[in-house]
């Protein structure tokens, strides 16, 4: 049981550390070429020029909006763990399994929603002419730096939740055996018999 208590304790940092990771990529989801791209929408008035920067600057903000909502509750959501003690307690009562679980499938909800707002900002990311954007960007600004990297991590912060869900439940399940092991070692009376031989009477 001590070493389940040890992982459930880091376990519930992780997940805390998780959720305030979702926060800052939920922050910077509008960043990079993303942000150029819509620079030329919102700032620099390239819209004609520029075919698709329209539609990427409305469902991005969109998204970004939805996404930070999204993170802010997640982080509320992990804190009701800490306040129920799950990261601590020996025996789990009502109120832990529901925290966990509750934590386990927002999680889940919360990743399948962010591939579908990843996803989607990508195509219609893609959809823009590059080297169209490029020219007509660097007419007004400087350094235009074409990168993908905020989609790769938006599929990774999907991924990572999805993993801490998995675990979350795994630790939940192993937490159960060891409970009921616990009662049954309590109910349990050990006696010896006459041989010497060692029985458990229920």
């Amino acid at each position: 049981m001590k070493t389940q208590m040890r992982f459930q304790k880091i376990l519930m940092l992780v997940t805390l550390v998780v959720a305030a990771l979702s926060f800052v990529y939920a922050l910077s989801f509008c960043g990079g070429t993303v942000y150029q791209y819509n620079s030329l929408y919102d700032q620099i008035n390239k819209v004609e020029e520029v075919e698709g920067a329209e539609a990427l600057f409305l469902a991005s903000q969109k998204y970004n909006d939805i996404l930070i909502g999204l993170s802010v509750a997640f982080i509320v959501i992990v804190a009701l763990n800490f306040v129920m003690a799950s990261q601590s307690r020996r025996n789990y009562y009502v109120t832990n399994y529901v925290s966990i679980i509750l934590t386990a499938v927002y999680a889940v909800v919360f990743a399948i929603l962010l591939l579908v707002f990843v996803s989607n900002t990508f195509s219609l990311f893609a959809a823009i002419d590059k080297e169209v954007a490029e020219f007509e960007y660097s007419l007004v600004m400087d350094d235009f730096k074409y990168s993908i990297a905020n989609f790769i991590l938006g599929y990774l912060m999907a991924a990572l939740m999805i993993v801490n869900a998995v675990v979350l439940v795994l630790n939940l399940v192993w937490k159960i055996k060891l409970m009921k092991g616990e009662k049954q070692l309590l109910k349990g009376v050990m006696y010896r018999d006459a041989s010497g031989r060692e029985e458990e009477v229920v």
